[in-house]
């Protein structure tokens, strides 16, 4: 049995990809998460904290900060190099995530949070059904 210091930051692939609940909403919408979502479809580098790099396209990722790269060259603690078509990695096993520097890091928070919006308010600004229900007078 591994010690939970030997658990690698590898899995599977991760959770089926659609409309986030409204749980995964709010919590995007209240951290810096939005940023991490406004990278879909950038390059970028991933840190673990057990050391390695994985350097993909980003795929996706959830209000709990799980990534999902395509394309990934993942380097291990000893240099060796891997190409992978696809990796999940947990929130919990990244260190840092390297902002690729041609994304304007405000507009691409206004972006996203404006997209969490328009997905609250289906219909628009005063039509359609809302998320959260207006308390009746």
């Amino acid at each position: 049995m591994a010690s939970k210091g030997d658990e690698s930051p590898l899995s599977a692939p991760g959770p089926v990809e659609g409309m986030p609940s409204i749980r995964e909403r709010t919590i995007a919408e209240n951290s810096m998460v939005v940023l991490l979502q406004g990278l879909q479809g950038e390059v970028t580098t991933v840190d673990l904290i057990n050391e390695s790099t994985a350097r993909g396209r980003v795929v996706n990722v959830d209000a709990f900060m799980n990534i999902r790269l395509a394309d990934v060259l993942y380097r291990d603690r000893q240099g060796h190099v891997t190409q992978l078509q696809d990796l999940f990695i947990t929130g919990r096993n990244i260190r840092y995530v390297h902002i690729p520097d041609h994304i304007d890091i405000m507009k691409t928070i206004e972006r996203q949070l404006a997209k969490i919006h328009r997905i609250r308010n289906f219909g628009g600004e005063d039509g359609g059904r809302k998320e959260f229900s207006k308390k009746k007078k």
